[in-house]
């Protein structure tokens, strides 16, 4: 990943209401939680406070990179080790 100077950092830093956490903000009396994925916008709902609203974006954000980098926890059943090689070789 590419390291980013000061300024540029700055210039990506929340600028509508920093101290609301990030995918969350205000709508009318409550907090609104939305969050990209791709080129769509996903509206997660309204929410009594940012904490609740923010909590909903982080689980949704985890999941849906989760289902961009699908990684097995655990080994299959099958693993390659059990297959047997053409010839009757292990």
């Amino acid at each position: 990943m590419r390291r980013r100077t000061a300024a540029q950092q700055a210039s990506r830093r929340r600028t509508i209401n920093p101290e609301l956490p990030r995918f969350v903000y205000p709508n009318g009396n409550g907090y609104r939680a939305l969050i990209r994925s791709g080129d769509k916008i996903l509206y997660l709902g309204t929410f009594d406070t940012p904490e609740k609203a923010s909590e909903a974006a982080e689980r949704m954000a985890r999941e849906l990179r989760r289902k961009a980098n699908p990684r097995s926890k655990r080994p299959s059943a099958g693993g390659a080790k059990d297959k047997p090689r053409p010839g009757g070789r292990r």
